[in-house]
């Protein structure tokens, strides 16, 4: 799975207008790409069957039956970003209770982003939020607040923690110090600001490891990254729905907490103590 999407992203720049209609289609529901024939797939994407040919070869297949094949492998294996459609569903399909249906698209969406991690890559991953001399968590926009929120969750339980940027920074004061003994909390939830890819170029030029916590609309960004977490954000709702996002923090920030042991819990102590000695709660 990962390197069938990984090798469009990486491409993604370098494909033409036509070229990109495809991949656009294809990373918006690229479990369906298995079952479609290339003439299919070009009749959905609006291309000739030549440009489907290009692009296939572009993001390095052989032919299409070897991509439609590498489709397949990652929806047999159950990945829920090769399972789901791009297609919201039907009115005619909701239930009678629209806050039943509100409720079913919710939990849809949680479990849609927690299915995207396994045991062992969980297990990764806090280890290196725990083991990292810096925790940086970057956002622009909407995802500000997410990467606030992340930070909220980690500053309870280990040091140095950073929001990249700082109030009045720029970003550029807060990662020159940064590392390959770093590593960089990235949510992107669409739409992005335009120098997010020259950030993240940054990063990855210093050897910054980054976890790019990103929704399936994302192009180009999850290059950078050394790991990818996707977040399915729509519904048949015309506002996004980030209720897997925060599900997905707040599970990275417990699993991490556990690797922390018993220096998490004593500097979640120290804090408490502080709070007690400055009265800061009622």
């Amino acid at each position: 799975m990962k390197p069938f999407v990984e090798s469009i992203h990486r491409s993604y720049e370098s494909l033409s207008s036509r070229e990109r209609q495809v991949a656009d289609l294809v990373l918006e529901s690229p479990g369906e790409v298995s079952m479609y024939p290339a003439s299919e797939l070009a009749k959905l994407a609006g291309v000739s069957n030549s440009t489907v040919t290009r692009f296939v070869q572009r993001i390095g297949f052989d032919n299409y039956d070897d991509m439609r094949v590498a489709a397949r492998e990652a929806r047999n294996w159950g990945s829920p970003l090769f399972l789901a459609s791009g297609r919201s569903p039907e009115s005619g399909d909701a239930p009678a209770d629209p806050i039943a249906q509100f409720a079913e698209q919710e939990m849809a969406t949680v479990r849609l982003a927690l299915e995207g991690l396994d045991q062992a890559r969980l297990d990764e991953i806090s280890a290196a939020l725990w083991q990292a001399r810096n925790l940086g968590f970057m956002g622009f926009r909407n995802s500000h607040y997410f990467a606030g929120y992340a930070r909220w969750q980690f500053i309870q339980f280990r040091e140095r923690t950073r929001l990249i940027p700082g109030a009045g920074e720029t970003v550029a004061e807060r990662i020159a110090d940064l590392g390959p003994d770093d590593v960089v909390i990235v949510v992107a939830i669409r739409r992005i600001v335009g120098k997010l890819k020259r950030y993240l170029e940054a990063l990855s030029g210093r050897g910054v490891k980054v976890l790019l916590i990103t929704d399936p609309s994302a192009r180009v960004t999850p290059a950078y990254a050394r790991w990818t977490i996707i977040c399915p954000v729509e519904s048949s709702y015309p506002l996004d729905c980030y209720s897997g996002v925060l599900a997905v923090i707040r599970l990275l920030a417990l699993e991490t907490f556990k690797k922390a042991g018993k220096p998490g819990r004593d500097y979640l102590e120290k804090i408490e103590a502080q709070h007690e000695i400055l009265g800061e709660f009622e």
